[in-house]
């Protein structure tokens, strides 16, 4: 099984990757000044890994996990192990780890995961949701509807405060968010200067998308319509509009949908979105 893995890992750019749990690559610092309680230097096997020494790590970061150490010390070992792990091939030895957290999901292509199904790999949990990995290279003009896209406005604020709290409640793979989480939600967007809308001919916000530009990609995020305003052409238009600007701006434009959706992935294909991928997101029982 592992070689078949790795052989598909190859071809296809394994990506798996924690979605949600406590740890988060991004939040974690790249030397943090720990020593465990049983005298094995963290350091050290952080060392290992970045001299990319990663079986060794591998196996310092497990001896760390076994002298039950404090849950800080846990949470970093259990990262940059199953990472190591990783780097070694040991797929399943990676996803075991993970699964030391609560709450573990992965992301990874519909290809692998189904290799796992097919050898029955037990720890897969109930969790699973298709998306759709979509790349826009060149737009085409959809049908015009009324109204415009505009940038949103610190005026629009409560107004988007409740488009996002209700999108998270709508989109199954999308956490419920309280009214407080949107407004901070609703905030960082604005902050960003890349939050549009789409206003009706009333002056009305019936739809909402943004975008993220990281080294020259830009991500679509967010697309929302009001449930009585689908089928407008609304967030085609507005895709349209925000798409053709990254585009023009030089950057290479992706959004992630739900696969199975066929309304939004519809209105992604009329303005020129194409189906590069299917990704998997599922979830592994905790050990």
């Amino acid at each position: 099984m592992k070689k078949r893995i790795f052989l598909l890992a190859l071809s296809f750019e394994l990506i798996i990757i924690i979605a949600t749990s406590v740890l988060n690559a991004k939040s974690m610092p790249e030397i943090p000044d720990i020593i465990s309680k049983n005298k094995i230097n963290y350091k050290t096997a952080l060392k290992l890994h970045n001299d990319g020494k990663y079986l060794d790590a591998y196996n310092q970061f497990t001896n760390i996990i076994n002298g039950n150490d404090e849950a800080l010390i846990r949470d970093y070992v259990i990262y940059y192990g199953a990472k190591s792990a990783f780097y070694c091939e040991m797929f399943e030895e990676a996803i075991d780890l993970y699964r030391l957290v609560v709450d573990t999901r992965f992301t990874c292509k519909k290809e692998l995961y189904n290799l796992l199904k097919k050898d029955n790999y037990k720890f897969l949990g109930d969790y699973y949701f298709e998306m759709g990995y979509l790349v826009c290279n060149q737009t085409v003009k959809p049908k015009t509807t009324d109204g415009k896209c505009v940038l949103a406005t610190e005026d629009d604020k409560d107004i988007l405060i409740n488009f996002i709290y209700n999108e998270s409640r709508e989109i199954s793979d999308i956490k419920e968010l309280s009214l407080e989480e949107a407004k901070d939600n609703v905030e960082k967007k604005l902050n960003m200067g890349t939050y549009y809308v789409w206003k009706n001919n009333k002056e009305e916000i019936v739809a909402q998308a943004s975008y993220k530009i990281l080294a020259g990609n830009a991500k679509i995020t967010g697309v929302y319509t009001l449930p009585e305003e689908r089928g407008k052409r609304y967030a085609a238009n507005l895709i349209y509009n925000l798409t053709s600007k990254v585009l023009e701006e030089g950057n290479h434009v992706s959004l992630y949908t739900d696969y199975n959706y066929i309304p939004s992935n519809k209105a992604y294909k009329n303005v020129g979105y194409v189906t590069e991928d299917i990704l998997i997101n599922f979830s592994c029982i905790k050990k």
